[in-house]
């Protein structure tokens, strides 16, 4: 009776036309006769499903927890932004008309069909909750992967006294910088936040600055939108004013996906409800937003568009606009620049070239040469999976490492660092905080995990 006050019904979200692979677990379409459940949804020991309508009859796909290192250590994606391994021994094909009761923690999707044989339409797969339920004494709150909290405490420790450190003698700022999570079920990214808050507890940060592609962006819209909101949920969680750069996989178009997003959907995915204070034209990807604390002018760019021949890169009218707006900066404010892919072919692994990307440079440097008393502190992105201070214009362009625990070394740049990683070990973790102050062209990039700690 204890057990039983705990399951809580868990609401489920299917779509009719698709059915699961017997052999893969993998989503197949165009099957009129079934609806499936194409989030993966997690179950404990004690978690069931019940039908209660009679007419139809379900099977399951499940996966379990263990985790291909192709994911982590090629050039390589899970199709359906899941590391798990599917369980052939229970077969998507194996239909139950009574409950089924998990008897171990896994993953899993529902597949459903008409014992009549009839084709299933949308207005059946919206009451997929009226068909059967799942009932689950899932926790609130997971915690740490694999009980971590030991492993992850003494640099918890070290980073909360570097942070403290920084900021004590100056007026500053501390921003957690993110870049390139790459959500996907069943990865670390819970980790991540159980660490994220707990230096935040002791040494807390005064913004949050994503650089971008927060998830692999391969999947359907709807399933899409929810791990976009996860991750974008999580940070906003920490009341913090957070600012998000969008991604190349941002756009939702990797490996052929037909469900692109367009730029007024990735303006109301990503920027709406965050971005406090950004000025820029109507919805446009690209603003700037002044932290008058610390005299500094943060611009963030828009660095990628999908259905331009040279992806990679700015629009004449960002061009144009970064001249504004570095007319605009106010006396004394030092300028910040931040993407998510760099403005210069050569520190990018990807292509020859860059949009508009050493117009972009030439911008800035003018705007130095023609106001000595300005300065651009940097210009800091993600996108290339890993470290870098390229250090040949007249300011310093850096690289920071993924988010995502992955650590293969080709496809860099040349001078790139990628660190060793590793599940379960400290340095599954990767992101950064970096503290500017008010009076100093003086950066610090205090890493937490693998790397180290930088300086401009």
């Amino acid at each position: 009776m204890e057990n039983e006050k705990k399951m809580k019904q868990q609401i489920l979200e299917a779509k009719e036309g698709v059915r699961l692979s017997i052999y893969t677990g993998m989503l197949e379409y165009g099957h009129i006769d079934r609806m499936t459940t194409r989030q993966f949804y997690k179950a404990f020991p004690g978690s069931r499903i019940l039908l209660l309508d009679t007419v139809y009859e379900f099977a399951l796909a499940v996966y379990m927890l263990e985790r291909d290192d192709t994911y982590m250590y090629t050039y390589a994606y899970q199709e359906n932004e899941c590391w798990v391994m599917f369980d052939d021994a229970v077969k998507p094909n194996t239909y139950y008309q009574t409950e089924y009761v998990f008897d171990r923690e896994c993953y899993f999707r529902v597949n459903l069909r008409r014992c009549d044989g009839r084709a299933i339409d949308a207005s059946e797969a919206d009451h997929i909750n009226h068909i059967l339920i799942y009932e689950s004494d899932l926790p609130e709150s997971i915690g740490l992967n694999n009980n971590l909290t030991h492993l992850f405490e003494e640099e918890i420790k070290d980073t909360t006294e570097k942070i403290n450190s920084a900021k004590e003698k100056h007026r500053s700022k501390a921003f957690l910088l993110l870049t390139d999570s790459h959500y996907v079920v069943n990865g670390t990214w819970e980790d991540t936040v159980w660490c994220i808050k707990e230096v935040n507890k002791r040494a807390p940060f005064d913004s949050i600055i994503h650089l971008g592609d927060l998830t692999d962006g391969m999947i359907c819209r709807e399933v899409n939108y929810h791990y976009v909101d996860i991750v974008k949920k999580d940070l906003l969680s920490l009341d913090k004013p957070v600012y998000f750069v969008i991604g190349n996989h941002d756009t939702n178009y990797f490996k052929g996906n037909p469900e692109r997003f367009s730029k007024e959907e990735q303006y109301w995915l990503y920027h709406n409800g965050c971005c406090d204070g950004a000025v820029r034209n109507g919805h446009a990807l690209y603003y700037y937003k002044d932290f008058e604390e610390i005299l500094v002018r943060g611009i963030f760019l828009h660095s990628f568009d999908e259905c331009e021949k040279i992806r990679y890169g700015f629009s004449q009218e960002e061009v144009l606009w970064l001249q504004e707006v570095l007319k605009t900066v106010p006396e004394n404010f030092r300028v910040l620049v931040f993407s998510h892919v760099p403005p210069l072919p050569e520190i990018h692994y990807w292509s020859k070239d860059i949009r508009n990307g050493e117009k972009m440079v030439e911008v800035l440097e003018q705007y130095m040469q023609e106001n000595p008393k300005h300065c651009v502190l940097g210009w800091i992105h993600g996108h290339n999976h890993a470290d870098q201070i390229y250090r040949k214009r007249m300011f310093p362009i850096v690289s920071l490492g993924c988010t995502k625990v992955e650590d293969f070394k080709d496809k860099k740049p040349d001078g790139a660092v990628t660190y060793d990683r590793k599940i379960g070990e400290l340095t599954q973790e990767l992101w950064t905080v970096m503290v500017v102050q008010h009076d100093s062209k003086n950066i610090k990039f205090i890493r937490f995990g693998a790397g180290e700690d930088m300086e401009l």
